[in-house]
């Protein structure tokens, strides 16, 4: 329904796209592949791998372990800084602050992991996930009035408390499961001046989409399509007119 809907100046504060791998890529301690380095570098010009460390958990009978060692993590970013690519032993994740629109996000990861599937042809996401932060930000007063912006059915919580003028923070989480397609959706008045009272007009709404199974390059793709039509359907149920308005809609897909 809301497929066809995109906006010029979106509350959107990041938006993450992440795979996560059953099995440790192998080969990739020392070096990326060249073919996969240069793909990344047309996208994500700057490189900065850095050395973190990963904690492994063993139970062998009534005995439990805790196992510490150090991996590469492959970091590159934009050149703006404003998007950034991590790939780990057991992750891909791609980061963007600056977003534009669903093809040029689609164009960056596709253009990428195209050539990590080709160099890598038993590997499968056991894990593929999209989330998108959107915080609804306004210079007005009255921090706790959202019935112009936010629909008024999530809003219930807000007016159940008397003495508003001392809440610190307000949040809800909701999850679902489409299906084999799982939502967790967050939403409220986090409060960046927590635990003092909400006096900032700032209202979040965290929608993450993710599916579990053994997928390959073609399944990826199709979950991704899958969460973002689920995520533009809650976000758009979630807001009025009034908020369309200041985002400034326009005709290209989102």
């Amino acid at each position: 329904m809301y497929e066809n809907v995109c906006y010029k100046t979106p509350f959107l504060k990041e938006v993450i796209f992440r795979i996560d791998f059953p099995s440790p890529l192998e080969g990739i301690e020392k070096q990326l592949p060249n073919k996969l380095t240069k793909a990344i570098l047309e996208k994500f010009p700057i490189s900065e791998p850095q050395k973190t460390h990963a904690q492994e958990f063993q139970f062998a009978g009534p005995n439990f372990q805790s196992k510490t060692s150090e991996i590469m993590q492959w970091v590159f970013h934009g050149e703006n800084r404003k998007k950034s690519l991590t790939i780990e032993p057991t992750s891909f994740v791609i980061l963007v602050r600056d977003y534009k629109s669903y093809e040029d996000f689609i164009e960056d990861f596709n253009h990428i992991l195209t050539v990590l599937f080709n160099e890598n042809k038993d590997i499968t996401a056991g894990r593929v996930g999209l989330r998108y932060v959107n915080l609804i930000d306004l210079n007005e007063p009255e921090p706790l009035e959202w019935k112009k912006h936010v629909n008024e059915q999530i809003l219930g919580i807000i007016d159940f408390h008397e003495e508003k003028q001392f809440l610190t923070r307000i949040f809800h989480i909701v999850e679902y499961n489409f299906d084999g397609l799982s939502v967790k959706y967050q939403f409220g008045i986090a409060n960046s001046d927590y635990p003092a009272q909400i006096k900032k007009k700032q209202f979040v709404l965290d929608i993450d989409a993710y599916s579990h199974g053994a997928f390959d390059y073609g399944d990826i793709l199709n979950c991704v399509e899958d969460a973002h039509v689920k995520i533009q359907d809650i976000f758009e149920r979630s807001i009025t007119d009034e908020t369309r308005q200041l985002m400034k809609q326009k005709n290209d897909v989102q």
